[in-house]
């Protein structure tokens, strides 16, 4: 997703949104890529392994 539609999912302000999507980069939970113009947030496998493991 880019940062304008993570901003419009969780109601949270481009720089709020900013600055969690770095500390996610930062820990290895989120890559992104470029499309175009856009920079596109996902989630890494880490991220993957983090989200079924909180559903247990």
């Amino acid at each position: 997703m880019s940062t304008t539609h993570l901003v419009a999912l969780t109601g949270q302000g481009l720089g709020s949104v900013g600055r969690h999507l770095k500390v996610l980069l930062d820990a290895g939970l989120v890559g992104r890529r470029r499309a175009g113009r856009s920079v596109l947030y996902y989630r890494s496998t880490a991220g993957d392994v983090l989200v079924r493991a909180q559903g247990s």
